[in-house]
């Protein structure tokens, strides 16, 4: 095996790990949304297409047999969306993750799980009608190459639709990448306590009080006129440093080990990510981007 190989197989491994902690019984995000749905709301996985998307597949699911296949399923937020009753009498639901604490996703009986990595294709040459994978894409070594691989399994007239992370400004790149290199090495634990440091930052960024004006755009830096909180002003130009009052200390910590620990973390500008659905011979149908991720649905043609 070459050496980049032999790296490649190593960050998979450890992402692996990292999201089997994230997602595990022990942080419990699944039960801090179920308890907290307007703190949930903050988050880019309720915000963009989502919610359209999965009424349009519970709506189609209603009436004829519908595939799901949820790539990167993370908790298992989606598979409670979609099969929340009436749960569709024709919905086939598959989600799949690389992470180990899939048999702790707490779903309905008629969700299916399976412990896969989505850059690779699910045995058995199945295609689905639709194809999710929410904020997770960016996780694999080449998401052009995964998503490729997403597409090669959807069926004709199917629908994938995928979030990314946005692009920041060229300061938040640098500042971003030069903390990953220091924190990705890190073992659990260890970018755990990590993740800590930034979560007090935001804190105390939040107390502070007074605005930033910005008299005129800055395009040069990524700044836009206008008038900011200190947090918001330097977490969306300079350094992610999440913190939200309505999120525990442990949960506001969660964001930013996620952010600063998984291995690949790629960011991406709407023309590069919609360059994913172009070159794979899909049709863009919907986009939507806000600061922090990108949206995008692209389908098959019927006669593929």
């Amino acid at each position: 095996m070459k050496n980049d190989e032999v790296q490649t197989v190593d960050a998979t491994q450890r992402t692996a790990e990292h999201y089997t902690d994230q997602w595990g019984s022990g942080v419990n995000f699944q039960g801090f949304v179920e308890a907290n749905p307007a703190a949930a709301m903050v988050m880019p996985g309720r915000q963009l297409g989502w919610a359209n998307l999965f009424e349009r597949i519970r709506r189609q699911a209603a009436v004829r047999p519908t595939t799901v296949y949820d790539a990167g399923c993370g908790f298992g937020d989606i598979a409670r969306r979609l099969l929340v009753e009436p749960i569709p009498a024709h919905i086939d639901y598959l989600g799949a993750d690389i992470h180990g604490s899939i048999a702790t996703i707490d779903a309905p009986p008629t969700a299916r799980f399976e412990q896969a990595d989505m850059a690779e294709r699910l045995p058995g040459n199945r295609l689905f009608d639709f194809i999710v994978c929410r904020a997770a894409l960016h996780h694999t070594p080449d998401p052009f190459k995964t998503y490729e691989t997403l597409a090669s399994q959807l069926a004709p007239g199917g629908t994938l639709a995928v979030s990314v992370y946005a692009k920041k400004t060229p300061m938040r790149e640098a500042v971003d990448d030069a903390l990953r290199a220091k924190i990705v090495p890190m073992n659990n634990d260890d970018a755990w306590n990590a993740a800590d440091q930034f979560t007090r930052l935001g804190r105390d960024l939040q107390a502070s009080a007074g605005m930033i004006e910005i008299t005129a755009d800055m395009p040069l830096l990524g700044i836009k006129a206008g008038n900011y909180t200190v947090q918001d002003f330097i977490y969306d130009h300079f350094i992610k440093c999440w913190h939200n009052r309505q999120f525990s200390k442990q949960h506001c910590d969660l964001v930013n080990f996620d952010w600063y620990h998984p291995p690949y973390a790629h960011r991406y500008t709407v023309d590069e990510f919609a360059g994913m659905a172009i070159d794979n011979g899909l049709t863009i149908v919907s986009q939507k981007s806000i600061t922090a991720q990108h949206y995008m649905e692209a389908t098959r043609s019927a006669q593929d």
